[in-house]
């Protein structure tokens, strides 16, 4: 009978070796890339640019022609050590007790929800979207993308921490910039709104973006999701070049893309992406500089 006993404890040992081990490397796994139909393979019409080709004065110029979108590639290798910091083992390491704020997935994003940022990666962002998610409610859809405050207004240290790791693109250099950094679940987006200009960077996975002028406003229903509202933008033909057409661009882990003051666009995630956001305010920042 002792024999047994020790038998038995020493599997129940065994045991509880392997369950904190199993969540552990569940939580350590890498992000994941998705399979995103009827994405996959479709055209980008917004203009791309190389980093080491376009300098500040041609973007600035550039800009002052014509206020229009850029896509931006080869960025990967610089922004090699930030990508460490926020791959998903890291990430949940070293804030995954924070609490973040979530939005509802519709153009006006009135829905809050607070949550560690664990809980909202393990449930939200890995949540497998079924045959029916162009049927879900916008408004019960969960998103994180740029709320990093505390209850009290207060930005948490470790999110400090993290901006200040992060290389402003020399683009917006000369500009206040306000940094929103996020993380989505494949299908996750938000749908077509209106705001200032800035930059959003894929650090990782790929982000489908969709643009259109301020005077050539989409059709689209506000409480419907993004990827909804692609699907049947797709259909209708509405996303197309030429006159009156959305432009629409795959924007991949290691690119970033501007958007014009006023420019209506939505973003749909095809993976499970991470990605920082920059708005621009260059003339804020002139007036701070007198």
């Amino acid at each position: 009978m002792p024999r047994v006993a020790a038998r038995a404890r020493a599997l129940a040992l065994a045991l509880a070796c392997v369950v904190p081990t199993r969540v552990a490397a569940a939580r350590a796994r890498d992000w994941r890339r998705h399979d995103s139909p009827p994405f996959e393979g479709r055209p980008c019409t917004v203009p791309r640019a190389r980093v080491d080709e376009l300098s500040l004065e041609a973007f600035a110029e550039a800009r002052a022609r014509a206020e229009a979108p850029v896509v931006v590639v080869g960025l990967g290798a610089r922004r090699a050590g930030f990508v460490e910091r926020v791959e998903r083992g890291a990430l949940l390491e070293t804030l995954g007790d924070a609490t973040v704020t979530l939005s509802s997935a519709n153009a006006h994003s009135r829905g809050k929800l607070r949550k560690s940022l664990r809980e909202y990666v393990e449930e939200d962002v890995a949540a497998k979207r079924s045959a029916n998610a162009s049927e879900e409610d916008a408004s019960e859809v969960w998103y994180w993308f740029g709320d990093h405050a505390e209850s009290d207004g207060t930005i948490s240290a470790g999110f400090e921490t993290l901006f200040a790791a992060y290389e402003d693109l020399e683009y917006a250099r000369d500009a206040d910039v306000a940094h929103s950094f996020g993380v989505g679940g494949q299908f996750s987006g938000v749908p077509m709104h209106t705001h200032g200009p800035g930059w959003s960077e894929s650090l990782i996975g790929r982000k489908h973006w969709f643009l259109a002028p301020p005077d050539a406003t989409p059709n689209f229903d506000p409480n419907v999701t993004a990827y909804a509202w692609a699907l049947e933008a797709f259909r209708r033909g509405d996303v197309r070049e030429g006159e009156g057409g959305i432009l629409e661009c795959t924007v991949n882990a290691g690119e970033a893309i501007y958007f014009p003051p006023n420019w209506w666009h939505a973003t749909v995630n095809l993976d499970e992406s991470v990605f920082m956001s920059s708005f621009v305010n260059s003339v804020q920042r002139a007036r701070d500089e007198l």
